[in-house]
C-alpha cells in the first residue's frame, strides 16, 4: 500500500510540473517598449520592425506594445523611467543622456570619428559595448544596454541659405546634437538642443533658422525639406549614429533564458537588416530632394578640417576632467589606430 501510494504520489508530482512548466511555456510576456519620435517617422517604424521581429522569433510568446516620444515619459527623460521600471525598453540614441551623463554622446557618435562599420568593430571587438554597459552601471541605471542598428552619416546642416564656411554659419540660430553643439557654442555660434519632434514647430516659429537632425531617409520624413532648401555635407558633427535599446536589469532577468536568448537574437537581426533598409531609404529620399529642387552644399574643406580640430580638442579637454569619459575616448581613439590602416588598404575607393 505504501509502495502504491508513493508511485501515486510520484505521477501527481509529475503531472503538477508538466502542467507548471508548460503554462510557463505558454504565457505571454507583454513589455511596454517606448521609442524616441512620433508615430510615422523613419526610426519609430525601425521600432515597430524590431518589435515584429522579437514577436516572431518567440513564437508570440514576447510581445512589445510599441509607444511613440512621450506617450509614456518625455524622450529625455527615457533612461530613468526605464531603469525605474515604468516601462521595460527604451529604444533610442546615447545622445539623449547628455544632461546625465556627460560622456553619453559617445555610444552613438563622435565629430570625425567613427563612422557606421567602425562604430559596430568598436562595440563588438573593441570593448566598447563593455564600456556602453561599465557606464550605465556607473552612473546607477538598472538597465542592459543592447544595440540597434547603426546609421549613416547624417546630414550636417539644412538651412534657408547656404553655408560653406565658418562665418557663413554665424548668425543663425541652430539646433545640433550634443558634443558638435558645445563646440559651436564655445566659437561663438547660436546653438540649441531639442527633441527630435520640436524641430519642425521651432524652425517653422522662426525659434531656430537652422537644423540639423539625421540622414537623409529621416529628414524626409521630418519634413524639414519644405522649410529649408539647402542641406549641408559631409556630416562631420556624426559620421555616424547608433540605435541603443535600453532594458530594464530587472524585468531581463525574470525572462526565460530562451525568450531572452530569443529576444536578443531578433534585436542582432534588426541591428543588421534594418540598417541595409535605412540604406536604401537613403538612397530614395536623397533622389526625392533632387526633385524637390533641394540644393546640396558641400563645405569648404577647410571648414571640416577646422570643425574637427575643434570637436577633438573639445574631447580631449573633456577627457581631462572625467577619468571614465578619457576612457572611453581613448578607447576609440587606440581602436582606430588598430581598424583604420586595415580598413583603408583593404577596401577600394569608389
Amino acid at each position: 500500500m505504501g509502495r502504491k501510494l508513493l508511485i501515486a504520489l510520484l505521477v501527481v508530482g509529475l503531472v503538477i510540473s508538466f502542467s507548471v512548466t508548460s503554462f510557463a511555456k505558454g504565457k505571454v510576456i507583454k513589455w511596454k517598449v517606448q521609442g524616441f519620435v512620433p508615430a510615422g517617422m523613419l526610426y519609430h517604424d525601425i521600432l515597430l520592425h524590431m518589435a515584429d521581429r522579437v514577436k516572431k522569433a518567440t513564437g508570440g510568446r514576447m510581445i512589445w506594445e510599441v509607444y511613440p516620444a512621450g506617450a509614456l515619459v518625455p524622450p529625455f527623460e527615457g533612461i530613468k523611467a526605464v531603469s525605474d521600471g515604468v516601462y521595460q525598453v527604451n529604444f533610442g540614441y546615447a545622445g539623449q543622456w547628455v544632461g546625465k551623463i556627460q560622456v553619453a554622446p559617445l555610444f552613438c557618435s563622435v565629430p570625425g570619428g567613427f563612422n557606421s562599420i567602425d562604430m559596430q568593430m568598436w562595440l563588438e571587438h573593441g570593448g566598447g559595448k563593455e564600456l556602453h554597459q561599465e557606464m550605465m552601471d556607473r552612473y546607477g541605471f538598472n538597465v542592459k544596454v543592447l544595440h540597434g542598428p547603426p546609421l549613416s552619416m547624417e546630414n550636417f546642416m539644412w538651412s534657408k541659405k547656404p553655408c560653406r564656411t565658418i562665418e557663413d554659419f554665424k548668425g543663425l540660430k541652430m539646433r545640433m546634437m550634443p558634443l558638435m553643439g558645445d563646440v559651436l557654442t564655445r566659437h561663438g555660434m547660436s546653438v540649441v538642443f531639442m527633441p527630435g519632434g520640436e524641430i519642425m514647430p521651432n524652425l517653422q516659429r522662426g525659434v531656430i533658422t537652422a537644423a540639423e537632425y539625421s540622414i537623409p531617409a529621416f529628414d524626409k520624413t521630418l519634413g524639414i525639406w519644405e522649410v529649408c532648401k539647402y542641406v549641408m555635407l559631409p556630416g562631420v558633427h556624426q559620421p555616424c549614429g547608433q540605435i541603443e535599446v535600453l532594458v530594464n536589469k530587472n524585468a531581463y532577468k525574470k525572462l526565460p533564458a530562451d525568450i531572452r536568448d530569443q529576444m536578443e537574437s531578433a534585436i542582432q537581426a534588426s541591428r543588421f537588416l534594418d540598417w541595409l533598409w535605412m540604406e536604401k531609404k537613403n538612397i530614395d529620399a536623397v533622389k526625392f530632394f533632387k526633385e524637390k529642387g533641394i540644393q546640396t552644399v558641400v563645405m569648404e574643406p577647410e571648414t571640416v578640417k577646422t570643425l574637427v580640430k575643434w570637436a577633438w580638442e573639445y574631447l580631449d579637454e573633456l577627457s581631462e576632467k572625467d577619468a571614465f569619459f578619457k576612457k572611453v575616448w581613448e578607447s576609440q581613439k587606440a581602436y582606430g589606430k588598430q581598424w583604420y590602416p586595415f580598413f583603408n588598404t583593404h577596401n577600394l575607393p569608389h
